[in-house]
């Protein structure tokens, strides 16, 4: 079966509702069965379930998916990956604690439950999920009351944010946690609503000042060397460190799209989400503007990571490489899988190439 066969009868049944990416040729997809159509309900075991949800990686490389499927009900995904040593690595994450940790190399996909639960409670370790970020060789997960932490080792997770955290407790408000990135395990910042906007400078964290009626869904530590703060209403705020500048949009700023997901790809920052068009962020005209690229159609999800962006629609998945537009799913067949093919051999070509140079390098 080619990777396009495989990802239709994968997918078929499931409505998409987050991706993520481990490399530029392995892309994660968390899925929850369409309960809606009910001539077609989810069985197991000869039991109907309700909310079951499908965790993917889909490798174009090997021309494989491996996943997994959750039957505790999974709520409002968040998935990432990467790289440790030389294992592939992902997290898949749910907002009522529900994590998978997938070791790919190793073909180990684990359970790491974090429900509430009375027990966990009363020890202070139960919490959710509500955005997971792969930093350095650590994976990061945000959470509601200012909780961010690092997973340490299987199952092992350690509080980092503990001035945020107690700075929500004294105060209670301005503590909803949405998103959260880094530059380096040394240098992460998250933000929620509110206004709530923190950054970790070298193991010390900074409240950085942020209008309250901000309600902050994305923050992006861009290649770029700046991090970008989206809100709900499409506004955006651009800096580092702690020094942050609004950039303020020209004309009536009810005309601003809606940006629930935004990523930053070969110098533009995208932004998109329920159901709506592609959008990029024009710094000099200080607005969003439709994305002028082939074949995206509508956007609910977007991943960005070596060279190429992962765009997800409720029944689509597609590849841009800056070039073509390639559907992975959802799309004409025939077509991209020529389209693959060639993204497959020049990637090929460069990795060769980068090769012979080393071997010469080598030589006297």
């Amino acid at each position: 079966m080619t990777i396009y066969e495989k990802i239709e009868k994968a997918l078929s049944g499931w409505v998409i509702h987050k991706v993520g990416m481990i490399d530029r040729y392995r892309y994660l997809v968390i899925g929850q069965w369409n309960n809606d159509d009910e001539k077609n309900p989810y069985i197991y075991k000869g039991e109907k379930l309700d909310h079951p949800t499908v965790m993917y990686v889909i490798d174009v490389e090997k021309n494989k998916i491996k996943g997994k499927i959750s039957l505790d009900g999974y709520s409002y995904g968040y998935c990432d990956g990467g790289t440790i040593g030389d294992n592939k690595v992902a997290f898949f994450g749910s907002y009522n604690g529900i994590t998978y940790y997938l070791d790919y190399d190793a073909d180990i996909f684990g359970h790491e439950e974090l429900l509430s639960t009375k027990e966990r409670r009363e020890k202070g370790i139960s919490r959710g999920i509500s955005d997971v970020r792969f930093i350095g060789n650590h994976f990061y997960t945000a959470y509601a009351g200012n909780q961010i932490h690092r997973r340490d080792a299987p199952k092992e997770w350690t509080l980092i944010s503990q001035e945020p955290r107690a700075y929500c407790k004294r105060f209670g408000n301005g503590c909803d946690t949405e998103s959260l990135d880094g530059f380096s395990e040394e240098e992460i910042y998250f933000g929620g609503h509110e206004g709530n906007l923190w950054a970790m400078l070298k193991n010390e964290w900074h409240k950085i000042p942020l209008k309250p009626d901000w309600n902050i869904e994305n923050v992006v530590c861009a290649d770029d060397g700046r991090v970008y703060v989206v809100d709900t209403r499409g506004r955006v705020a651009v800096g580092r460190g702690t020094d942050f500048t609004l950039i303020e949009p020209p004309g009536a700023k009810d005309a601003l799209p809606y940006i629930r997901e935004a990523c930053f790809f070969r110098g533009t920052l995208y932004g998109g989400g329920a159901g709506g068009p592609l959008y990029r962020f024009d710094r000099k005209e200080r607005r969003w503007v439709k994305a002028d690229l082939p074949l995206i159609g509508s956007v609910e999800y977007l991943a960005a990571k070596d060279g190429v962006m992962l765009i997800a629609g409720a029944w689509t998945l597609k590849l841009y490489n800056g070039k073509e537009t390639i559907e992975l799913y959802g799309g004409e067949r025939e077509l991209n899988e020529l389209l693959l093919k060639g993204f497959m051999q020049s990637a090929k070509e460069v990795l060769d190439n980068a090769n012979l140079l080393l071997e010469g390098m080598k030589k006297p």
